[in-house]
């Protein structure tokens, strides 16, 4: 898809720009291969938070948790004068949304015979006025990048397999994440994790990142 393709160059640039307009340059890590933490794993609990409609029957807002581990694969990343690396990342996210009204019917649950053997739907399930519950299982390529030794930026692309209304079954073959880390400590982040395009990857996630 032509989105995968622009992502990486798109936060490949963003990096690249915090990195060269900080005003101390000694502080700046991006042109500096290896200055960053060392660790194997990204082991990260968060919150979610489900602002637009998800897909299928869910309609409204949502919140929920989640967690992400994300194992480093590629040390020294894909642009050999940045710093920057590469990680696989599986997560788990449990959503829970106030239907608002909107959306579609529902699925018919139950019928009555109508005139000319006609059947007539007079019970509906997953209308757009239910609370509904979701899990979302992705699974991503996460380039990282990192900007200074308090902050690190990073881009995400995958697919997930969703549980919709934790009772069917779905599949998003593109799902997109930029986000960002605080560095409390050199292991220890404040993360937040934005999905865009918004229609296709419909949540936020803010959370706490363990560099192990």
């Amino acid at each position: 898809m032509p989105a995968v393709a622009k992502l990486p160059a798109f936060v490949a640039t963003l990096a690249l720009a915090a990195g060269l307009t900080r005003p101390a340059a000694a502080q700046s890590t991006i042109k500096q291969y290896g200055a960053r933490p060392s660790y194997g794993v990204e082991l990260e609990p968060h919150l979610n938070l489900g602002w637009i409609d998800p897909p299928g029957l869910g309609t409204g807002e949502g919140a929920g948790v989640g967690a992400r581990g994300t194992f480093e694969i590629v040390h020294h990343g894909f642009i050999p004068s940045l710093n920057n690396s590469v990680g696989i990342g599986v997560g788990l996210d449990w959503i829970h949304y106030v239907g608002d009204g909107t959306g579609p019917r529902g699925t018919c649950t139950q019928f009555t015979p109508g005139p000319a053997g006609t059947n007539i739907c007079t019970q509906v399930a997953g209308s757009g006025h239910d609370n509904t519950d979701y899990l979302w299982i992705p699974v991503v390529l996460q380039w990282n990048f990192w900007l200074a030794r308090r902050w690190s930026a990073f881009g995400e692309v995958g697919a997930a397999i969703r549980v919709d209304d934790m009772s069917d079954f779905g599949f998003s073959p593109f799902v997109s994440w930029v986000g960002g880390r605080y560095h409390i400590t050199d292991n220890t982040t404040l993360t937040l994790r934005l999905g865009i395009p918004f229609v296709v990857t419909p949540y936020i996630t803010f959370g706490v990142s363990f560099l192990l």
